[in-house]
């Protein structure tokens, strides 16, 4: 059995549990930035409506994605039935790629460049996410989910990655 450490535990904790750290940290860092008048990204307005345009999107995929697959904010371990239609028949992790979306939408909405820091680093544990939700899918539903890998080979972007 494998031993999972803290950031094996942190990417595979229970979706809220994750948000209730990570939007808090990018609420601060843009009130921070706002306070302190730190740089903004270049082009505004244009990158705050480019950046608001994003994060719905983001929260439209992401709420789509969720009313198809039920669990997908339970811990993987928890997760009962392997969803493999609608969105989820062409990229397998719609939800986090929903997920990314709305954080680069934030930080352009806001409009501060230190913000981009937080945003890079969740979007990489959210890519590690879905990297280390596979291996627990693959455990739990074998070759059911291999094959679904098979069919549906894009993560986030079909066609891309």
């Amino acid at each position: 059995m494998r031993k999972d450490n803290l950031l094996d535990k942190y990417l595979l904790a229970k979706p809220t549990i994750r948000m209730t750290i990570e939007w808090p940290i990018l609420i601060g860092v843009g009130i921070i930035g706002t306070v302190f008048s730190l740089q903004r990204i270049p082009f505004s307005p244009i990158s705050n409506i480019v950046g608001i345009v994003l994060l719905l999107m983001g929260l439209i995929i992401h709420e789509y994605s969720h009313k198809i697959h039920k669990q997908a904010h339970q811990k993987s371990e928890k997760i009962e039935k392997l969803i493999t239609e609608s969105i989820y028949s062409n990229i397998r992790h719609p939800l986090y790629l929903g997920l990314i979306l709305m954080y680069i939408g934030f930080a352009f909405s806001w409009g501060i460049v230190w913000i981009l820091v937080p945003v890079v680093i969740f979007v990489i544990f959210t890519i590690l996410m879905a990297i280390r939700e596979e291996e627990v899918m693959k455990e739990k539903f074998g070759k059911n989910y291999k094959e679904y890998m098979r069919r549906v080979p894009w993560r986030f972007i079909p066609k891309v990655f």
